[in-house]
């Protein structure tokens, strides 16, 4: 800051000079075109320590600050190329991950189908099979059944025959009777039934 003052005053004396040396030489009314050698030379004084001034001090302080921004430039640049370079690699990574994620997920989903395809299978064979032990055990309960219900009916038919054939022979018949009669029932009935 103190350097930045010390340059405006040095300016500012160097831009009031020609104007004060100048009120020394008579006054008149001169063109513009008018050649003053007292003049010319101040300016060229002027001139000269403005340009003294800005070559010593200005000029490499303002190119030292553009090499300063330069590098600053530089810098964040290379940085800037360095981010780049690291979130085209994240990005990379990224979509890796996601089709990585994508194909883990479409081999769990296909996984679960099949083991939901193979568990409907199962499923279904269990079902037929408990159905067609179902349908056995009922059709053998209805053949015991019948054998039972068979079995009931001739030993009525046999009670009925007995009965009836002692009320048409009207006398008792001993055990032996009895026995040889409901077993020639029970043969006549079974070659009925056959």
């Amino acid at each position: 800051m103190r350097f930045n003052i010390r340059i405006l005053a040095i300016a500012a004396c160097a831009l009031l000079a020609p104007a004060l040396f100048a009120s020394d030489a008579e006054p008149s009314q001169h063109s513009v075109l008018h050649f003053s050698a007292n003049l010319m030379f101040w300016e060229y004084v002027t001139f000269g320590i403005i340009f003294l001034v800005l070559g010593v001090k200005v000029i490499p302080i303002m190119l030292k600050q553009l090499g300063e921004r330069q590098n600053r430039i530089k810098d964040a640049l290379d940085k800037a190329d360095q981010v780049r370079s690291e979130a085209e690699v994240l990005l990379r990574k990224h979509e890796e991950m996601m089709r990585n994620a994508h194909a883990d997920a479409k081999k769990i989903t296909d996984e679960a189908v099949a083991a939901a395809r193979e568990a409907a299978g199962r499923i279904q064979a269990d079902a037929e099979q408990a159905a067609r032990e179902t349908r056995e055990r009922a059709q053998k309960e209805v053949e015991q059944l019948t054998r039972k219900a068979q079995a009931e009916l001739r030993d009525q038919a046999v009670e009925l025959a007995l009965l009836a054939s002692s009320r048409v022979l009207q006398k008792s018949l001993t055990g032996d009777d009895h026995r040889r009669l409901a077993q020639e029932a029970i043969a006549a009935s079974g070659t009925m039934n056959n």
